[in-house]
């Protein structure tokens, strides 16, 4: 497992570090932290452009925030994760790829709130639908903990007018 933040910020700060070691060691860090961010964002538009999307919300001030993005096509097979995914749910990128949304669902998902998901998900192309589709659900991580999730779920309309993709904006509470 990775190490989080906080705790490589304690471990440098509990060491016998002088103090510029340590200042140019978080340096470092913010800068790689900043340019893996700018490399998503970067991605994320390659995939706008490849598919001719026609936005109505801000993501790159969303993978900013720290919401975990997760593209699927309109069979709601996921193909891409940002990497915030990871640290919310245990499962590599390449461990979701592929699968539904519905592989992190669990004993405690409220099966009501999931047939509402689907419904509204269903009819988004009959719609046209651009506003994005709400619910909270409690989804469980790879080691099998539950957590309670946010999602915002967004259809994704090509310059066509097509409806091409979904994109769930989420945020654990």
């Amino acid at each position: 497992m990775t190490q989080s933040y906080a705790e490589y910020l304690k471990n440098i700060f509990s060491s016998a570090r002088p103090f510029p070691t340590a200042s140019m060691e978080i340096t470092l860090l913010e800068q790689a932290q900043f340019r893996h961010h700018r490399r998503e964002v970067d991605l994320f538009h390659q995939l706008a452009h490849i598919f001719d999307w026609r936005l109505h919300r801000d993501y790159d001030k969303a993978l900013g925030e720290g919401y975990t993005l997760i593209v699927t096509d309109t069979q709601k097979s996921i193909l891409w994760v940002s990497h915030r995914f990871l640290s919310m749910t245990g499962y590599r990128p390449e461990e979701a790829i592929g699968q539904t949304p519905y592989f992190l669902q669990g004993p405690n998902t409220n099966p009501e709130a999931i047939r509402r998901l689907s419904k509204e998900l269903q009819e988004a192309a009959y719609k046209h639908r651009i506003r994005p589709i709400r619910e909270q659900l409690i989804n469980y991580r790879k080691d099998g903990e539950p957590y309670l999730c946010n999602i915002e779920i967004d259809p994704i309309w090509s310059q066509q007018g097509e409806l091409t993709h979904f994109i769930a904006v989420e945020k654990e509470v």
